[in-house]
């Protein structure tokens, strides 16, 4: 998602998957990612990935596939900024 390559993404996310990785666990990464790297780009990217993380705990696997995806996709186009993750670490 830090590269902004959602076809990356999803490669990586579709083997972490596969290899039997926790869904809430990518879950909680592409929260992470939102804040950290979109950040005040897109504040709106917190909220979706947010959203998708209660979604996964909620519907479970294998649908959780697809709002893993679908979140993940949207962090990995959204445009980054680390100014709040910069400053916070700054104080």
């Amino acid at each position: 998602m830090r590269g902004s390559d959602p076809d990356a993404t999803l490669i990586y996310m579709a083997r972490m998957l596969e290899a039997g990785e926790d869904p809430l666990f990518i879950a909680r990464r592409i929260v992470i990612c939102a804040a950290e790297d979109v950040g005040l780009a897109n504040p709106e990217a917190l909220v979706v990935a947010n959203a998708a993380m209660q979604a996964v705990h909620q519907v479970g696997m294998p649908e959780a596939r697809i709002i893993l995806s679908e979140a993940a996709i949207y962090v990995a186009t959204s445009k980054k900024s680390n100014a709040s993750y910069l400053a916070i670490n700054k104080a």
